[in-house]
């Protein structure tokens, strides 16, 4: 983030302060309890004396420095990160280590943090400044939380103008809440004494205490009250007011009094920042001395604060900042737009863009905001930092927003933020007609962004041909444009190759969506676009699930995860394919409690920023675990939500046919197979939709045509998780029709291939007694496979699913027995099998023919099929 090293820097006086051991000691006392409250108004000292006695600490205080930018909670959070990072606090177990942002969804961000700060080194200390410039209620509330129950390692150090407006009676009554406030900080007479023998002075007792009365022990007044006096033999405390009455009167008098001309120049301009470098300064003063100047006035009194322990940023005491502005807007107000236009430039030119916003928007150079968000802003649309960015727009006048083709941007981006994706098209039709009165030079960061909004609407939608055919002039945009080049054009590119990867993907263009989505992950890598590689990775995770490697689709997406977890992004618009993938991977393997976890994060994910392929995937996703769970009602219900939610323009053809499929599971699930397929059927290489058909034909009876959809498979793609479907219907049909030794060799296959790729859901959405028989026959017929473990864990779940155990039946013994009925072993091999004798098993299987109303093998094994013994 922008200054994220002068956010998280602590402020340092460089001339001699007064020793405040009584306070340093209280500090230290205070911090043992989990907060510790520092309040008091402007002027008392609180900033300082918290930093001196942070410098007298062993361990490493972490610190924040707070402005009234900072009324976000992901910004908030994000800065609180950074602070503990800057301090050393996070090791690389922390989650929160690898942040570069914290999730957008509140109970994901709040866990999150909980988690990380119960894991810092006990004790820790984090230093807030200024949390008075806190008034969103969101990030009050979340603070609020934590402090519920405060992790055990932190010590919170809050410091503000007055009482945060937290809920901390709990924390007081408990005794866990330590406050200094004015009266503690006042100064006491040897502390003042101190004080202004380092003005060079020597009050009699009578006159220190006049001057402490008069300021009450404020710090800031007893520093005007010494610099009043210094160097003037006419003046004594009696003529000092020594309140707050004229205290700008006092800070610019006393702070501009004897100056040069371009001293008192480059003080007046340069207070329109919150924070000011050398250059910085240069470039509002239009001068060349600006690191002589700050370091200068630091030197001379202490109203000038650096940040850090190098003298390369440096802030005004607040008061004086005010007073500085004052007199800035009383005799030169004509200036100070042209002011903060020079300073907007100056972050503009060093990628401070939302620094070089803050400065355009006080300017009220609309012209330049939106030249501004057309040229450095387009990544930060599609960014968890859209919200900041969005609040700088609302300020501009809407009579504003249709000037300029920038502006008219600007309100593209404030409709797609609200997600009235339906009105963007119009306003950019309007941004192309002005850009006609325009030279061809100036059109094209203003295009780029045209075509960033216009795709981010189509794909938000869904309606992935005109996503295809906006990502493809965009890249030739991007490719014919001779002046391209840099970072910016690459991760341009990056982001249009991914979104075509995922348009062909849902059009059904398998391949070219595949090698799209790779080229973009490379790019973003490449480029450090770590969002664009997971939103890529992710896509392709979905691709490898639903028709290639699930092994390969568990790699994809736990990578893209992982890295969304490691920087605080799990919740983000480009992590929800990853988790949708996770969930259908999980699915395929049988882990239905894992893809209920990883449903809930994809849907906490897509509610950041709904997309409505996304939304396409998630419910179908849901349908299919319904499905595989023997609820095909459940199913319906979140079928039938796919139809009624789409939007007109959504036109995701790969998609429906997913769907279709789905619905077909469902109602087989259901026992509605439908009337017989007519006509020869269709072999086109959607493997995963030929064995759907194959399963309608097999509930006709139909092995023929079954046969004929499950032979030949494809080449192109691997779709393992159809294949092993496939292979186990090709090994029942073939165990229907008499064939043992063809059966066994063939689930043999399937197997191996479901082993390698933790395939179970074929499984167990077929698992009847025939499987069980089948599968047991091959252990049997291949004793080398009889200890699999993958194999045992198959058996024992599918037995588990039965409604009518046969242990229920028949004892333990003769329910081993009847395992064996099936095969073509004899009563000999049997026992031996077994380790019993011969006549013993000849027992068993009468007990089983007489508990089961038959007198053949033959029967015995059919009617113990019905009753789901088998």
């Amino acid at each position: 983030m922008p200054l994220l090293a002068v956010k998280t820097a602590q402020p340092r006086v460089t001339r001699s302060g007064v020793a405040r051991q009584r306070l340093f000691d209280q500090l230290d006392a205070a911090v043992e309890r989990p907060v510790t409250l520092v309040s008091a108004g402007a002027g008392w000292g609180k900033t300082m004396l918290v930093s001196a006695w942070a410098r007298t600490r062993q361990t490493p205080v972490a610190w924040l420095n707070l402005d009234r930018h900072d009324n976000d909670p992901q910004t908030f959070w994000t800065y609180v990160v950074a602070a503990l990072h800057t301090a050393g606090l996070l090791d690389d177990g922390n989650p929160l280590a690898g942040l570069t942002t914290v999730p957008g969804d509140e109970r994901t961000r709040i866990r999150l943090l909980a988690d990380g700060l119960s894991r810092l080194p006990d004790p820790s200390v984090l230093v807030i400044d200024d949390f008075h410039e806190i008034d969103d209620s969101r990030v009050l509330a979340e603070m609020g939380d934590l402090l519920r129950y405060p992790p055990e390692p932190v010590r919170l150090l809050l410091i503000g103008r007055h009482r945060p407006t937290l809920n901390l009676h709990r924390l007081r009554v408990a005794g866990q809440l330590s406050e200094i406030r004015a009266n503690h900080l006042a100064f006491t007479d040897i502390e003042a004494a101190d004080l202004v023998r380092g003005h060079g002075l020597s009050l009699t007792a009578a006159d220190l205490t006049t001057l402490l009365d008069r300021t009450e022990g404020w710090a800031i007044g007893l520093q005007l009250g010494a610099g009043f006096l210094s160097g003037h033999q006419t003046r004594t405390v009696t003529d000092f007011a020594g309140d707050g009455r004229g205290i700008d009167d006092y800070l610019t008098d006393e702070v501009l009094a004897g100056r040069s001309r371009r001293q008192r120049r480059f003080l007046l301009q340069t207070s329109i920042c919150e924070r000011v470098c050398a250059e910085l300064a240069n470039a509002i003063t239009v001068g060349r001395d600006g690191q002589r100047m700050l370091e200068q006035f630091e030197n001379e009194h202490d109203f000038m604060i650096r940040l850090g322990d190098r003298p390369l940023w440096f802030r005004y005491h607040n008061l004086l900042r005010d007073a500085l502005g004052h007199r800035l807007q009383v005799e030169s107000p004509t200036v100070i737009a042209e002011l903060h236009r020079r300073a907007a430039r100056w972050h503009a030119a060093n990628d401070s863009v939302m620094e070089a916003l803050t400065h355009a928007v006080s300017a009220q150079d609309w012209t330049y905001v939106g030249r501004l968000v057309t040229g450095q802003a387009a990544t930060l649309v599609l960014s968890a930092h859209r919200s900041a960015l969005v609040r700088f727009l609302r300020l501009v006048p809407e009579d504003k927003l249709g000037s300029s083709a920038e502006l008219m941007i600007c309100a593209a981006v404030l409709l797609f933020h609200d997600g009235d994706y339906e009105a963007i098209p119009a306003r950019l039709e309007h941004v192309r007609r002005l850009l006609r009165r325009r030279p061809g030079e100036e059109h094209r960061p203003v295009e780029i962004m045209r075509f960033t909004l216009q795709l981010a609407a189509d794909r938000a939608v869904g309606d992935m041909p005109a996503l295809h055919a906006g990502c493809t002039e965009l890249l030739e945009l991007l490719t014919n444009d001779g002046a391209a080049g840099g970072a910016t054009v690459t991760q341009q590119r990056s982001i249009a190759l991914n979104n075509r990867g995922l348009a062909r993907l849902w059009t059904g263009d398998l391949g070219a969506a595949i090698r799209d989505l790779w080229a973009s992950a490379g790019a973003s890598r490449a480029a450090g676009l770590e969002l664009a590689e997971i939103n890529a990775n992710g896509h392709l995770a979905l691709a490898e699930v639903m028709c290639g490697s699930v092994a390969d689709a568990a790699r994809l997406a736990g990578a893209a995860r992982e890295l969304a977890g490691r920087r605080g992004w799990q919740d983000t618009v480009q992590s929800v394919a990853a988790h949708l993938a996770m969930v259908l991977v999980h699915l395929e393997r049988g882990e239905l409690a894992d893809a209920d976890e990883a449903l809930q994060a994809g849907m906490r994910a897509h509610h950041s920023d709904p997309e409505v392929a996304q939304r396409v995937v998630l419910l179908g996703a849901q349908a299919r675990l319904a499905v595989t769970r023997g609820e095909p009602a459940k199913a319906q219900v979140f079928l039938e939500a796919v139809r009624t939610e789409r939007s007109p323009r959504t036109r995701v053809p790969w998609l429906d046919r997913w769907l279709t499929m789905i619905q077909m599971e469902a109602d087989l699930a259901a026992g509605r197979s439908g009337p017989p397929p007519a006509g020869p059927p269709t072999v086109d290489g959607d493997l995963a939709m030929q064995v759907v058909q194959a399963r309608v034909a097999l509930a006709h009876k139909d092995l023929r045509r079954a046969g004929q959809l499950l032979d030949p498979r494809p080449a192109t793609l691997p779709y393992t998780a159809a294949t092993v479907e496939a292979g186990l219907l090709v090994a029942l049909i073939a165990d229907t029709r008499g064939q043992a030794g063809q059966a066994a060799e063939l689930l043999g296959d399937a197997l191996r291939l479901a082993e390698r790729e933790r395939i179970r859901r074929p499984f167990l959405i077929h698992a009847d007694g025939r499987l069980d028989d089948l599968l047991h026959r091959f252990q049997l017929l291949y004793p080398e496979e009889k200890h699999s473990a993958f194999l045992e864990e198959l058996r024992a779940e599918i037995r588990s699913g039965r409604k009518t155990p046969a242990a229920d039946v028949l004892s333990e013994r003769e329910a081993e027995v009847l395992l064996f009925l099936p095969t073509m072993l004899s009563a000999a091999e049997i026992a031996q099998d077994l380790g019993i004798s011969v006549n013993t098993v000849k027992a068993h299987m009468r007990a089983i023919y007489r508990k089961l109303g038959v007198s053949r093998r033959s029967e015995a094994v059919t009617q113990a099929r019905e009753n789901g013994f088998l």
